[in-house]
This record gives C-alpha cells, sequence and structure tokens, in this order.
C-alpha cells in the first residue's frame, strides 16, 4: 500500500522545523536515539512511511480542512494520454511533486499527484497518510481528490480523518510525539487521478527558531514536473549545497523576501541498485541550511546538554561509592556498565524531552532514558569522578558523508560519549547494553565523523574506526563412524568484539531452551536426523569479552547415495561462511556496493575417520579488495582439518570495480563446504 506521506523528518530531534520534507536514508529513524542500526537501504524523499493505523480516533483539533495560505501558488499537472505513457509498465505514474516551504511563516505545503495507469495501481492506492506532531504543528487539509474524466470527487471530509494515538514502539523503546491522520480513499479505479495537498505549520522548539531542509531533484520513480519553492527572508542568512548536482534555482528578490525555484519536467526515475553504501544517496538533491558553521551547530547542542540543577542526594551517595574505585578505568567502566545496563533504553519523545536532555538525577532514579538522557547522565557522573568526558553527536545512516553536508543540526540521529583515560580517547554508546570487558575491548560502529559538543568545538572530529573489529569462529570437531552408524559432532562457537555482545545479548534476553531449540532447527536444515545429546553449554569470559557456545550432536544418517551416481558422500557446511559470502541481488551496476563492514567469519572443522579416506590436501587464497577468503585442507593419520575464513576489509565496492568482485566472490562461494566420498 502505497503511503503518502507530506511528514515532520524524522531523526534526531524528531522534527523537520516547521514542515520542511529533507532526505534520509529509507531506514527511517525516530528522535534521537534509534541510531544502532546499519541504514544500508538508500536514499528517497521522505514520501513514503509505513505506518500501523491503529487506536484511530475522531480528527484531531490541530487537524482542519482549509484553503490554502496566500502565499502559496499550486502548480498544475497534465493527465497522461500518449500510448507509450500509459503502457510503461508502472502501475501509477507521479504527475507531480509540488513543495513549498515558507521560512517567514514557518510552513510547508506539498501537493502531489498521481496517474493509476493499471488495476494493480488503483488497489495500491487506498489511504491518505500524513504524519505530524500535534504538540507543536497543526495540519491543515486543502483537498483530496479524484479526477475521473471529466468528473472531480471530493475524498476530503474531515469526520473522516482519523488521527492515531502515539504509542510505545516496543522494537525501539520509544514513546513519539508523532501521530498520523489517515483517510480512506472510496472508490479508487485504474485510470482515475488522485490528488492531495497539505500544509504542515508549526516551528519546532529544538530548532530554537533556526531551520534546514532539502530540495529533492530526482526520485527512484518517473516524475512528469517536480518543484520546489523556498521563500526566505532577506533579514535571515541561508546556505545553499548541491549534491550531486549542479542545478541552479531561479532567484527572485523582493524588498523583504527571497525566492528561490527549482522545476523541472520529464524528471527520469533512478533506478534502485541495494545495498549502497552507508551514507552514500545516488540521488541529486540541494541542501539548505541557517547555519554556516559547524560552531553555531555546537552552540545550539550546548544547550541541549546544559543542566544546572543540584545532584540529587541518592546519585550523590553513588558518585561516593564509585569514587572508591581504585583507577580512572575502573570507575569508567562502572558508570558505563549501570549506564548501559541498569538504565534501560527507552525514549519518551513528546513535549521538552524530545529536544533536551534530561535531569541527571531524574534518569538516575527513574531508570530509564534515550541516548542523550543516557549520555548526559553518563557524562555527568564521569566529571563528578573527575574523567574527562563529552557528549558526541552522530549521524548514524551518513557517518563520514557528514562532513560533506552544509552544517545543521538535524542531520544527528544518536548521541554517544567520548572517554579520555590515560590519554587515550574511547567512544562509548551509553545505549550499547552488553558490552564487557576493559575499555580496549569495547565496540563502537564506524561513525566516522562526529560533533563532540564542548565550548571550544569549532568543527567535526574524526572518529576513529574501532579497533576492537567483530569475529564469529565455529569449530566443529566429527567423529565420522563407517556407513550406517552415527556421527558425533561438537560444535564450539566462539564470539568477540561486537558478535560477543550480540551473542551475550541473546542468551541474557531469550529462554535458554528456545535458544536450543533454534539452532537444533537450524542445523536440522543441514543434516537431516540430527538430535541433541547434551545441554547446550554457554560460557562468557566477560574480562576477555568473548563467548563461548558449545552444542553436542548426533547425527544418525551422515552418509547419503550420491545422486546419480555410485557411493556415499558426507557433506560439512560452512554455515556462517556460506552466510557472509552472498552475491548481491542488483548485480549489473551503475552505483557503489554497500558491503556490511566490518565483518569476519571463520569456520574450523576437526574431523576424525576410524577409516581412511584421503581427501586432496591444499590451500585456496582469494584477496579483493573489498575482502580476504582463504580454505585450506590438511591430511593426517585419521584426521582431517578444513578452514574457512572470509574477512570484508572494506564498506564499498566502486561501480567500476563491481565485476571483478563479483567474479571473485562467485569463486570463493564454489570453494565452501567441503564433502567426503565413499565408493
Amino acid at each position: 500500500m502505497l503511503r503518502w506521506v507530506s511528514v515532520a523528518r524524522v531523526g534526531f530531534l524528531n522534527c523537520l522545523n516547521a514542515g520542511a520534507v529533507i532526505l534520509r536514508p529509507e531506514v527511517c529513524r525516530e528522535p534521537f536515539c534509534n541510531g544502532r542500526g546499519r541504514g544500508k537501504a538508500g536514499w528517497v524523499l521522505l514520501a513514503a512511511f509505513f505506518v500501523l493505523a491503529v487506536a484511530a480516533r475522531a480528527a484531531d483539533p490541530a487537524v482542519s480542512v482549509v484553503p490554502p495560505p496566500a502565499w502559496i501558488s499550486p502548480l498544475p499537472f497534465q493527465r497522461l494520454t500518449k500510448a507509450g505513457d500509459l503502457n510503461s509498465g508502472l502501475a501509477s505514474r507521479l504527475l507531480l511533486s509540488d513543495l513549498q516551504i515558507n521560512g517567514s511563516t514557518r510552513e510547508a505545503f506539498q501537493h502531489e499527484a498521481r496517474q493509476l495507469l493499471t488495476r494493480e495501481g488503483a488497489q495500491d492506492i487506498t489511504h491518505f497518510f500524513i504524519v505530524f506532531n500535534p504538540s507543536r504543528q497543526s495540519l491543515l487539509l486543502h483537498w483530496v481528490r479524484i479526477w475521473r474524466g471529466s468528473n472531480v470527487l471530493n475524498e476530503l471530509d474531515l469526520e473522516r480523518v482519523k488521527v492515531t494515538q502515539p504509542e510505545l514502539d516496543p522494537d525501539r523503546n520509544l514513546f513519539a510525539g508523532q501521530q498520523t491522520a489517515v483517510l480512506a480513499l472510496d472508490d479508487v479505479r485504474a485510470g482515475d487521478i488522485v490528488e492531495y495537498a497539505c500544509t504542515i505549520r508549526g516551528e519546532d522548539p529544538a530548532g530554537r527558531g533556526k531551520m534546514s531542509g532539502a530540495v529533492p531533484l530526482r526520485k527512484y520513480e518517473p516524475v512528469e514536473r517536480m518543484a520546489t519553492r523556498l521563500i526566505w527572508p532577506r533579514d535571515r542568512h541561508i546556505y545553499l549545497k548541491n549534491h550531486g548536482t549542479d542545478a541552479k534555482p531561479a532567484v527572485t528578490r523582493k524588498e523583504d523576501l527571497t525566492e528561490y525555484v527549482w522545476d523541472y519536467k520529464k524528471v527520469l526515475g533512478l533506478r534502485r541498485e541495494e545495498p549502497l553504501p552507508v551514507g552514500y544517496n545516488p540521488l541529486p538533491w540541494v541542501q539548505w541550511s541557517e547555519y554556516q558553521k559547524w560552531s553555531e551547530v555546537n552552540q545550539w547542542a550546548l544547550a541541549i546538554f546544559t543542566n544546572a540543577a543540584p545532584l540529587s542526594p541518592d546519585l550523590t551517595r553513588q558518585i561516593k561509592e564509585w569514587r572508591r574505585l581504585p583507577g580512572a578505568e575502573e570507575k569508567a567502566l562502572a558508570v558505563l556498565r549501570f549506564v548501559q545496563d541498569e538504565v534501560r533504553y527507552q525514549g519518551v519523545e513528546t513535549g521538552e524531552e524530545s529536544y533536551t536532555a534530561g535531569d541527571p538525577s531524574l534518569v538516575f532514579a527513574r531508570r530509564f532514558g534515550d541516548c542523550k538522557d543516557k549520555t548526559m547522565l553518563c557524562v555527568t557522573i564521569l566529571r563528578a569522578l573527575g574523567i574527562e568526558a563529552n557528549p558526541v553527536l552522530v549521524a548514524t545512516d551518513l557517518r563520514q558523508t557528514i562532513q560533506d553536508w552544509q552544517p545543521a543540526a538535524n542531520l544527528f540521529d544518536h548521541a554517544i560519549v567520548q572517554v579520555s583515560v590515560d590519554n587515550r580517547n574511547y567512544w562509548l554508546d551509553p545505549t550499547a547494553a552488553f558490552q564487557r570487558g576493559p575499555l580496549a575491548a569495547r565496540s563502537w560502529p564506524n561513525y566516522g565523523r562526529g560533533l563532540v559538543v564542548h565550548p571550544k568545538t569549532t568543527g567535526l572530529a574524526a572518529i576513529p574506526e574501532c579497533p576492537v573489529p567483530p569475529k564469529t569462529a565455529v569449530v566443529e570437531f566429527a567423529l565420522i563412524r563407517p556407513l550406517g552408524q552415527p556421527t558425533d559432532l561438537r560444535v564450539v562457537t566462539i564470539a568477540d568484539g561486537a558478535d560477543a555482545d550480540l551473542m551475550r545479548k541473546r542468551f541474557l534476553t531469550t529462554e535458554r531452551g528456545l535458544i536450543a531449540s533454534d539452532d537444533l532447527n537450524a542445523f536440522a536444515a543441514l543434516y537431516p536426523g540430527i538430535v541433541r545429546v547434551a545441554p547446550q553449554d554457554y560460557s562468557d569470559d566477560e574480562k576477555g569479552n568473548e563467548v563461548v557456545v558449545t552444542d553436542y550432536y548426533r547425527i544418525e544418517n551422515m552418509w547419503s547415495p550420491v545422486p546419480m551416481g555410485p557411493g556415499y558422500v558426507c557433506r560439512f557446511y560452512s554455515y556462517n561462511v556460506d552466510r557472509a559470502v552472498q552475491r548481491p541481488l542488483v548485480t549489473p551496476r551503475a552505483l557503489p556496493l554497500g558491503l556490511n563492514y566490518p565483518e569476519h567469519q571463520v569456520f574450523h572443522a576437526e574431523i576424525t575417520l576410524p577409516v581412511s579416506i584421503p581427501p586432496e590436501p591444499g590451500r585456496w587464497a582469494i584477496d579483493n579488495p573489498a575482502f580476504h577468503f582463504h580454505k585450506a585442507v590438511a591430511v593426517s593419520a585419521g584426521k582431517i582439518v578444513v578452514e574457512h575464513e572470509y574477512d570484508v576489509l572494506a564498506d564499498a565496492v566502486p561501480a567500476e570495480d563491481v565485476p571483478g568482485y563479483l567474479l571473485q566472490l562467485g569463486q570463493a562461494s564454489g570453494l565452501l563446504g567441503f564433502a567426503l566420498y565413499s565408493y
């Protein structure tokens, strides 16, 4: 179902600064603190947003049906009539994408028209959705129309508009202030044109008077006419920055306003080529911002992380307890573990809490907070202990590429902590529960750049790549018996770095019996007849941050007849490496290929044979700038040792290098697994 949304920006501030649309990755994130995903899904204009329209209620007072404000000049559109356009293979065609932003009144007008070319296209357009925040914005609906031949059908009835209640998102532990206005469309048919127009009015208090946003110049689908009009007061500076384009707006200067217009016809759609590198935006667009320098954004951020309230007696007592620890690292580790594990992650992104860090004493007492709350608490305690610590704002979906953007406050979607201990900096995430080990063993994503919130900050800081890469090694010990007899299999899975954190989280948050059952089912898909013969062992070396899980199995029928041939075969699967060595869905590419970096998978099998079945030993290595792969088979008396290793070395493959990469990836894929034959 296509969800048309003229929305407030979803991100660090839960705002769009008066509703102006901004380009962000398709992996939408809730305010401030849902920046823990990899966000590799590419880029779009935020105009498709999946919403479960539940708990609907009657139209909110913040929603009204009114004519467009006087400053708006709606654009016309033309119905498609040519056979080539009507039979293009598309279910529908976007005739008009009209965005108009008024910086003086802090309003954003969105106007779209879509022609439904097929029955499937009509099936897709059944509801009209708009996301807004009624605590700081009002939604002005102007029209929702269906053009059928020469008839115009009015679909906009305020009594039929339902507004969803804001709810807690259990997956992200966020209670957001955003709500969704929903209007069901009646009797939509192939050939119809569905048109809507609305305005979102309201200043986001988080921006403290400054705005920023984006001008989209292309979409992933063709657009007959695509226009953005930006009206800006001449007494306020605005800075424009092109991304992937040399387009220049038509500029009209009036006495107190300047008008910028980007207006294009017959805009071709861009072919999707997932996955794309994190932070890579293939769509051309223009960024606009009232911020000229990062030092200005830093001044904005300092206000977020400023708290003048005295510490509560309870927090003061706890700080005294931590002071008794022997060294700075011990103190920092104790504080970090408390904030990560004892203060649960939960965001209440409504009202003032959506754009200021909570009082550390309150967060300490209630034992929950979002990333900015937990960061503020962690920094406050560390500073009280005499340890240098600062909040850091990061953009999880922009990473290194944020340095190419015009400074703006709404680029950030996560907050972490920079800690300096023994003249070494660490970039720690107070929301990353289940981390263990010394500071040197702690992991963080490759953020690339971040804004260290400190009075002396004048620019973005380089965040070094984490020196502790993730690694998972699967070691199998198999005792192969003759035909008709069972095989004993012991599987040891060893996880280090961020992989250890994930495995620890799994075992500390999931019932052990369910884990054992899931793992057995996964092996049963590879080895039919497998049974568990002993309980699953879980071992956690917290000091070294290494988690080890051991499984004990028996396989009744390890040997199976060779298809279309004599003899029997016994197969081993390097399944963790197999999952990593995956060919992308889109292979002829004009865009770079994004990789899951960092990733390091090792499969090691020691196979004991009571009978002599000597395979050929050998070593194979494949080296590509983006990955290293090797396989080795060693044979000794009564034993075979097989090893596979796959190590991702880069986060992206340039488009021109993709053919060579795919060739070598295919070579690696052909070497996966191991088989023994008996004739």
